[in-house]
């Protein structure tokens, strides 16, 4: 069986990361804040069972050039307990009109940086923002849709360069226009903001790419018909649920798991977890390792719980797998006669006589308790150092190991 514990660490405190309210934070402005989205969005999720409290900082008029000098931006950062926090940057940083993307990323960057410091565990997500139209006229279709091709390769680029994802609320606002392009989602024509159906909208994109669920049948519709409000729950999750790959959904999530294949009582462990920064190995034995993929001799029977740490930007998650070890027999491989190690029982240098002539060859010394003693590539190895009694010496040369014991006097 498998146990899985998300964890994470802030003022030397341990904390579970389980909610039962998830806590959303939108940091944006006016086209965040219009028509209570992030309210529309709430009640979205708590309509379908998906408890959710949102809390939003969005001064009209604003970007990422403002919040990231704004203190009340950094107070929110530090004050909650978040699940998620999503960053809108302005309308002009979103198509890099009054900045380069270059230069939005460096603040998004100082806003991450100081969002993970207070929040190990959150997971951050951009707002893809859509343009406004000017007409219906086949020119207007064109430059709509050159525009939004600019926005959505900038969010991209912000996504890849934090290893964030976003949610795509303007591509479902290009493909809702483009379909019929009278039907205005915007306060008029040159108006970028949001008219109330743009903002259901974005209220059930944000669902669907937070919760990766669908948001059809939700009983929260604003102020739009049944029919209307069911047609837009559709087209989001036809959007967002095919494509998680295009919007980075899931791309960065740190994940933790492994597994193993035993030979013997050497137990060799394959680290399958992704978009980590280390780890730790706790082999349930009294040993550990802080190998990417180690392998381990154990020295006695019975049912050991190895759990493995991984981190990314201080987050800890923990994968807890149970290895049963039925026999010993470290000296399974003694008769061995491509290699030999000599003079055995040794006091100072240990001779290995290998037929293999290969650079690739590394010999570790192990104690009887599965410690990493002496490793090296030579041919010769001093282990004056080491206390009288059995020790384990392993050849591995790429995915072939071998193991032999001797003696020091």
């Amino acid at each position: 069986m498998k146990n899985i514990i998300f964890l994470f660490i802030v003022s030397n405190a341990l904390f579970s990361q389980a909610q039962d309210t998830t806590k959303v934070l939108f940091v944006g402005n006016s086209i965040t804040y219009f028509n209570s989205m992030p309210q529309t969005f709430e009640a979205i999720a708590n309509s379908l069972g998906d408890t959710t409290e949102v809390t939003m900082y969005a001064p009209g008029g604003t970007g990422f050039v403002d919040h990231v000098v704004n203190p009340n931006v950094y107070n929110h950062f530090r004050e909650g307990d978040w699940d998620f926090i999503v960053l809108q940057p302005g309308s002009g940083e979103s198509y890099g009109s009054t900045y380069p993307i270059g230069q939005t990323l460096e603040r998004a960057n100082v806003l991450v940086d100081s969002i993970y410091k207070y929040n190990p565990c959150v997971k951050v997500l951009y707002y893809e923002i859509s343009n406004g139209v000017f007409g219906v006229s086949s020119v207007d279709s064109v430059n709509y849709n050159n525009s939004m091709s600019v926005i959505k390769g900038n969010i991209e680029f912000l996504s890849d360069s934090t290893e964030l994802f976003f949610a795509p609320v303007g591509d479902v606002f290009r493909a809702k226009w483009n379909s019929d392009v009278n039907d205005i989602l915007w306060g008029g024509y040159g108006d970028i903001h949001p008219n109330n159906k743009g903002s259901y909208i974005a209220a059930c994109t944000f669902y669907s790419s937070i919760f990766q669920k669908s948001s059809y049948g939700t009983s929260e519709q604003s102020t739009l018909s049944v029919s209307e409000a069911e047609s837009i729950q559709l087209l989001c999750d036809s959007i967002v649920l095919n494509y998680f790959p295009e919007w980075r959904i899931n791309t960065y999530n740190q994940s933790t798991d492994f597994d193993y294949v035993m030979n013997s009582n050497t137990a060799y462990f394959n680290n399958l977890s992704q978009n980590i920064d280390s780890v730790h190995w706790d082999f349930g034995d009294g040993n550990s390792s802080s190998e990417i993929s180690p392998a381990h001799i154990f020295n006695s029977v019975g049912s050991f719980s190895v759990t493995l740490f991984t981190y990314k930007n201080g987050c800890m998650q923990i994968d807890t797998q149970h290895v049963s070890i039925i026999t010993i027999d470290l000296f399974e491989l003694e008769n061995d006669v491509s290699w030999k190690v000599y003079p055995n029982p040794a006091s100072d240098i240990l001779i290995i006589e290998n037929i293999e002539n290969s650079n690739a060859v590394r010999y570790k010394v192990y104690d009887l308790f599965g410690r990493l003693l002496i490793e090296s590539s030579e041919a010769s190895i001093n282990v004056s150092s080491l206390n009288s009694g059995q020790y384990i010496i392993k050849k591995s040369n790429g995915d072939t190991e071998e193991i032999k014991r001797f003696i020091v006097q």
